[in-house]
């Protein structure tokens, strides 16, 4: 992996931004001004929604994956280089399947909350989602060996036509 910019700081800014979205998923998502008296103010993320339970998930095997790519950048470990590149591509898919979920909940707020406002837990899971997957975009690009340079074109022989012991001179 030599020539690739800085792949340790992808790989550890994947590995935070996975978990933030795992911390920020327990923080409050959802406040509602609308409901009965004894209904709670603020609900996290966990418990408005599944897809915030997917993310949860999609991150743990994302920040797993980083972690693992982050030892053999460090050269804690040796992995052979299609194995890091799967698990490079299976951080990409997991930071993908993230970040569509958290945006879907920025976007659509789940059905009871209406009326319902944004809270700081939501914010900050899909600043976190989208740094991620941008780590993890990043991460999986430098993955790949340096394209090979091309040796220098061989100087074509040229057959003479006219036979053996002609006169080059001409």
């Amino acid at each position: 992996m030599q020539g690739s910019r800085s792949p340790l700081a992808v790989s550890m800014l994947t590995i935070a931004s996975a978990l933030v979205v795992c911390v920020a998923a327990f923080l409050p998502w959802y406040q509602t001004a609308i409901g009965p008296i004894n209904a709670p103010d603020a609900v996290s993320g966990w418990d408005a929604s599944l897809l915030a339970r997917l993310a949860v998930a999609g991150a743990a095997i994302c920040a797993l994956c980083a972690t693992v790519v982050a030892l053999d950048v460090h050269e804690d470990i040796a992995l052979h280089g299609p194995v890091r590149r799967i698990l490079a591509g299976t951080c990409l898919a997991a930071a993908i399947i993230v970040c569509a979920a958290v945006l879907f909940r920025l976007v659509e707020p789940p059905d009871p909350a209406i009326g319902a406002t944004r809270e700081l837990g939501l914010a900050l899971a899909t600043i976190a989602a989208i740094l991620g997957l941008y780590g993890a975009m990043a991460q999986f690009s430098r993955t790949f060996p340096e394209p090979r340079q091309h040796p220098a074109p061989r100087r074509r022989r040229t057959r003479s036509t006219d036979g053996p012991g002609v006169d080059l001179s001409r």
